[in-house]
């Protein structure tokens, strides 16, 4: 538990990120635990988001402050979390129970100038998050923080579109928004449903090399966009990290960017980037907090993630793996596929013919 656990408590975790090489790392804290099934549930979360908020502020207060709320510690906020009907056939109800809630946790992250990131989930509630999301975002008492975004999952394929949407909404708003680009966890839940529900497609990519284009994509959208967007890169793939090192660069001009990687995860791999005589650019931990019991819905997500035989995580390790098969560009791997979605996953209508 303590490799993929921060502390059991924000007060532990706060301690242990300040520690040693610990401390060369910026910080988002994620209080661990699945969507809220009551509203008992919900208002124990809420209270547990705020209270963390609180103590990941007090604690910046007595480190001296951040350079910017962009270099600031962050809050990741999982939507589940706050409401037990979390659900497109709600959405009258989650808009007025849900915005006001984490309206009023991104006005406390504000007052205690620190970040706050709301976590991607299920493609089913895509859209519905973002009214959420956008609905809060928009409000004034807000103005003057850059501080509120969100996480944005490249193996979807409305992606690069989503990133448009959100850029459109932070120009129109006047507010830059911090975007975490990550690859998807919840991958086999997605075409699981999609089969069941007997979809006439997949709303993820079936194929893994193809997630990876998406990422890239999705990538040098966020960096066209960073008048309106910071952008964020969640990976621990040494090819993604050096495409897009490549793409902030381009041109001469070094665009404001930070790299992120799961706490128990990727250290040698950043070892390479955070340091001013390697790529010296920034990069944030994702710290999950909260008792070893709640850690096991969290872990079996990134074992799957990392766990499948297509993962840089688990190649890199793979002595039979070439180091030039394991760094080569996607796109081309793509370019080469004559069939792009995975042939052995055929369309969930087709299951069973």
């Amino acid at each position: 538990g303590h490799q993929f656990v921060m502390g059991r408590t924000i007060h532990e975790a706060l301690e242990r990120s300040l520690k040693g090489d610990n401390a060369r790392y910026r910080y988002s804290f994620d209080m661990l635990g699945e969507g809220a099934l009551t509203t008992k549930d919900a208002a124990r979360y809420f209270q547990a988001y705020k209270d963390a908020i609180g103590a990941i502020g007090a604690s910046l207060r007595s480190a001296g402050g951040a350079a910017s709320v962009f270099a600031a510690p962050s809050i990741s906020v999982k939507l589940s979390a706050l409401h037990p009907r979390y659900e497109v056939g709600k959405r009258a109800r989650v808009m007025a129970e849900l915005v006001p809630m984490v309206l009023e946790l991104a006005q406390h992250a504000k007052a205690q100038a620190i970040g706050f990131t709301i976590d991607a989930e299920e493609s089913e509630r895509l859209e519905l998050s973002l009214d959420v999301i956008g609905s809060a975002f928009a409000d004034k008492s807000l103005d003057g923080w850059e501080g509120y975004g969100l996480a944005v999952q490249a193996y979807q394929k409305r992606a690069p579109f989503v990133i448009d949407e959100l850029a459109a909404l932070a120009r129109q708003v006047g507010r830059r928004m911090p975007m975490r680009l990550v690859k998807g966890a919840y991958w086999d839940s997605e075409i699981k449903k999609a089969q069941v529900e007997g979809y006439t497609g997949y709303p993820v990519f079936t194929r893994k090399v193809n997630t990876d284009v998406s990422y890239l994509a999705c990538a040098r959208r966020m960096f066209a966009a960073t008048d309106a967007l910071y952008p964020m890169f969640a990976t621990h793939n040494a090819q993604t990290i050096a495409a897009i090192h490549a793409m902030a660069n381009e041109g001469g001009t070094r665009r404001d960017y930070e790299y992120q990687r799961l706490h128990g995860m990727g250290e040698d791999l950043y070892a390479e980037v955070i340091g001013a005589d390697r790529l010296g650019t920034p990069c944030r931990v994702y710290a999950p907090v909260g008792s070893h019991e709640d850690l096991l819905p969290y872990l079996v997500r990134r074992l799957l993630e990392n766990g499948a035989n297509s993962s840089f995580v688990n190649r890199i390790t793979d002595a039979r793996v070439r180091a030039g098969d394991l760094v080569a560009d996607p796109v081309a791997t793509v370019e080469r596929n004559a069939i792009k979605p995975h042939p052995h996953i055929p369309q969930p209508r087709d299951l069973f013919r």
